[in-house]
């Protein structure tokens, strides 16, 4: 961790946390107690020496949301002093409180607020599934042939739930007007596509090694863990999406994407083009799951065709593709030879045969404040 400020993280966080007071209190708190050397420094230090163990890659700059996320999970599953004060567990919100109350709770659970930073994260926003559609469309400019979706690291299901959302388009209402997911307006700059142009989806699948069940409300206080506590529109937006997920039918398969993937899409289908999308996982893997997931793409690219073609989608932090395909184990990234922008994502499409790559758009991590880049190159 050396060389790494971590008080500086936590308070560029807090700053950047427009909507949550709550969650900004508690970081300008937890920055205040690394800058003094206090019990922060050494829960900070127990998780990245734990991810780097596990082959997680865990950047500085997500510790903050990881953290937020631990203590506002503490309050949804049973600390009685943080249910007094969040919001979202029907508390008073006293914002002088926060720190000091959530220091106390912490430094009794030490062990699982470590545990809970470094496994994969339930964070999961379905205004994602605004970033598939538009890929979708993209891609169906190009082609009306359909397609089958798979989804690696689906988590809740929610991007294969996409088509059910109905989100605001620049003066019109696209998606279902009765859904009761509504993501806003994810657009910020407007995509060159006409979402009209989505091909059909002759199926959409997924898989997770984290199983959800939309009924368990363990499984969706882990979901609404990730959303500030204090903006209850994000929590009702959640909750609703996991209705939907249920309401419809959709099941992730709880599986290694090396087990799952291989089953649909080791051969050629000629009846419809195959979409594998990922989004925000490739951090969340392990060096030999990276690995699998690269090798698994990489041939099944090498066995597409024209009537067969493979479109791979996906929605990361900026520089991870990078890591999935060229430096797996993440030497590149510890050296500082490479830069991963886990406040930045991209959305990307990669096509074979064709070879055709494309950067689409730039969104904050939920999927929001999207821009349309729309850049090609062969």
């Amino acid at each position: 961790m050396s060389g790494v400020d971590l008080a500086g993280a936590f308070k560029l966080a807090a700053r950047a946390l427009r909507d949550s007071r709550i969650n900004a209190s508690l970081l300008r708190g937890a920055a205040g107690d690394i800058e003094a050397d206090g019990p922060m420094v050494r829960l900070l230090h127990g998780v990245l020496d734990r991810g780097a163990r596990n082959g997680r890659v865990l950047l500085p700059e997500e510790l903050p949301a990881r953290f937020a996320a631990a203590v506002h999970a503490l309050a949804l599953t049973g600390a009685a002093e943080l249910a007094a004060l969040y919001p979202s567990t029907g508390g008073h919100g006293n914002l002088h409180e926060i720190w000091p109350v959530a220091r106390e709770v912490v430094s009794r659970n030490p062990g699982e607020v470590v545990t809970r930073m470094i496994r994969p994260s339930r964070r999961s926003d379905p205004a994602r599934g605004a970033m598939l559609l538009a890929a979708l469309a993209y891609l169906g400019r190009h082609s009306d042939q359909p397609v089958r979706v798979f989804d690696v690291g689906a988590g809740p299901g929610f991007a294969l739930a996409a088509p059910w959302f109905k989100q605001d388009f620049f003066g019109e209402t696209l998606g279902p007007a009765d859904s009761a997911v509504h993501l806003g307006h994810p657009w910020a700059v407007a995509p060159q596509v006409e979402l009209a142009d989505i091909p059909p989806i002759a199926a959409a699948t997924g898989c997770d090694l984290s199983s959800f069940d939309p009924r368990s409300r363990i499984d969706l206080a882990e979901l609404l863990a990730w959303t500030a506590p204090d903006v209850p529109a994000e929590q009702e937006r959640i909750t609703a999406a996991a209705q939907t997920v249920d309401r419809m039918g959709i099941r992730v398969e709880n599986m290694a994407s090396s087990v799952w993937l291989p089953r649909g899409v080791s051969w050629t289908r000629t009846d419809a083009a195959t979409v594998i999308w990922h989004s925000d996982v490739v951090l969340e893997m392990s060096v030999p799951e990276r690995t699998e997931l690269a090798t698994e793409i990489l041939a099944t690219a090498g066995r597409a065709n024209p009537q067969a073609p493979l479109h791979v989608v996906s929605f990361e932090p900026a520089g991870a593709e990078y890591l999935l395909y060229s430096d797996p184990v993440g030497g590149s990234l510890r050296r500082g030879e490479t830069h991963l922008d886990p406040h930045r994502f991209e959305l990307r499409v990669n096509s074979w045969p064709a070879r055709r790559s494309a950067l689409l758009a730039t969104a904050d991590p939920s999927g929001q404040n999207a821009h349309w880049v729309g850049s090609e190159h062969e």
